[in-house]
C-alpha cells in the first residue's frame, strides 16, 4: 500500500534514523578494497573540541638557556626570551547529501521497498563521504589559498631527502603547519628521509633508527594534552609490504606447507604493517610511522555526523533532500614523534 503525501518523508526520517535491514545489495560503489584513514582516524580516533573557535596548542620550543657557571659574588644574569608558541588549527567543513521525488515507485509500494530505496541512497551518500575523507585525509590542500580543504597526513608530515628531524613546512605554506614555521622553529618537524631498497639493510634499518630517534621524554614531569591512548601505526602499500612479507618468511625455516604463511603477519617492534590501497597510487612507496598519541581527528562537538530532516529542493516541491554535515580537521600536536621513509 503507497502511501499519502504527507508520509512520504516522515517515512524517509524513520528509515534513515533507524536504518532496518530488510533487504541486501552488492555493492561495488568504490574502487579501494579498504578505506583504513576512514576506519583508522575518522571511526577510531576523533576528539571532539568544544565551540567553533581555530582549536589552539601551546608549544614550549625551547628552554630559557639561563643555567651558566657562576663564581662568588659574580652578578646575576637576567636576560631571558620567551619560549612560548601558539599553533591554531581552523575548523573545517564537509557536506554530502542524497536527493529522492516523492514520486519514485518504491514510495508507492510501501513497507520494505522504502526501507531498501532510502537504504541504497543513504549508503551512497555515506559512501561518497568516506571516499571524500579517505582522499583528503592522505593528502593536503594545494596551497594556503584553501580555506575549505581540511589538512591532511600530507599537510602535518612532510618528506625531505636528508635523513632526520627534516620534515619542514608542507609545499603551499609558508608560514607553517598551524602558523609555525620551521624556519623559525626547526623543533617542529617530523623524521623522514629515503631509503633504495626494502631490505633489512636498508628501509628497516631507516626505521629502527627513526623509531629510536623519535622518542622525545622530558626531564621535568608535567602534564601534556595527549590526543588518544592509541598506540603506534605503520602504514604503507602493497609493494612494501608484500616484500616485507617475503622477508619476514625468509628468517623463518618452519613455514609448512602454507605458501603465503606470512601474509598479514609482518610487524616492526610489535606494531602490525597496514595495507592502505590509497597508497597504491604513490609511486615513492612511502612507510609511514604514526604514533597516535598526537595525532587524531578533531571534530567540532555536536558536528561530526550531522544527518538533517528531508527538506524540499527550492524549484522542485516534489524533490526533498538530506544532508550530512561534519566539521573537522586533522591535528597533529607533535610531528617529531611522526615519520615517513619514501624511495
Amino acid at each position: 500500500m503507497g502511501l499519502s503525501y504527507d508520509q512520504i518523508d516522515d517515512a524517509v526520517l524513520l528509515t534513515q534514523n533507524k536504518l532496518i535491514k530488510k533487504g541486501a545489495f552488492v555493492d561495488m560503489q568504490t574502487d579501494l578494497q579498504d578505506h583504513v584513514a576512514v576506519r583508522e582516524m575518522w571511526k577510531k580516533k576523533k576528539k571532539k573540541f568544544e565551540g567553533g573557535e581555530n582549536w589552539e596548542v601551546e608549544y614550549q620550543m625551547d628552554h630559557n638557556h639561563s643555567a651558566r657557571a657562576v663564581g662568588l659574588y659574580e652578578s646575576d644574569g637576567s636576560s631571558v626570551g620567551d619560549t612560548m608558541v601558539k599553533g591554531e588549527i581552523p575548523v573545517r567543513h564537509v557536506n554530502a547529501h542524497y536527493i529522492y521525488d516523492q514520486r519514485e515507485k518504491a514510495f508507492q509500494r510501501g513497507g520494505t521497498a522504502i526501507v531498501n530505496h532510502i537504504k541504497t541512497k543513504y549508503t551512497a551518500m555515506m559512501v561518497s563521504f568516506y571516499e571524500y575523507l579517505e582522499e583528503i585525509l592522505w593528502s593536503k590542500p594545494v596551497d594556503s589559498r584553501d580555506k575549505t580543504t581540511p589538512w591532511g597526513l600530507a599537510y602535518w608530515v612532510t618528506r625531505a631527502a636528508t635523513e632526520g628531524l627534516n620534515g619542514g613546512n608542507p609545499v603551499g605554506f609558508t608560514d607553517g603547519r598551524a602558523g609555525i614555521s620551521t624556519s623559525d622553529y626547526a623543533r617542529f618537524a617530523n623524521w623522514t628521509g629515503q631509503y633504495e631498497a626494502i631490505s633489512k639493510q636498508d628501509l628497516i634499518r631507516k626505521m629502527r633508527k627513526a623509531h629510536t630517534q623519535t622518542k622525545f621524554r622530558s626531564p621535568v614531569s608535567h602534564s601534556t594534552p595527549k590526543l588518544s591512548s592509541m598506540g603506534n601505526g605503520i602504514y604503507t602499500n602493497y609493494s612494501v609490504l608484500g616484500t616485507i612479507e617475503e622477508i619476514l618468511e625468509e628468517q623463518n625455516m618452519n613455514l609448512g606447507n602454507d605458501v603465503a604463511s606470512k601474509d598479514g603477519k609482518a610487524m616492526f617492534k610489535s606494531t602490525p604493517f597496514t595495507w592502505v590501497p590509497k597508497l597504491e597510487e604513490d609511486t615513492t612507496d612511502p612507510v609511514f610511522m604514526l604514533d597516535w598519541n598526537w595525532l587524531t581527528i578533531g571534530v567540532m562537538a555536536g558536528w561530526e555526523n550531522n544527518l538533517s530532516k528531508p527538506y524540499m529542493v527550492p524549484g522542485k516541491h516534489l524533490v526533498r533532500r538530506v544532508d550530512l554535515d561534519a566539521s573537522l580537521n586533522m591535528a597533529c600536536i607533535d610531528p617529531r614523534r611522526q615519520t615517513v621513509l619514501y624511495k
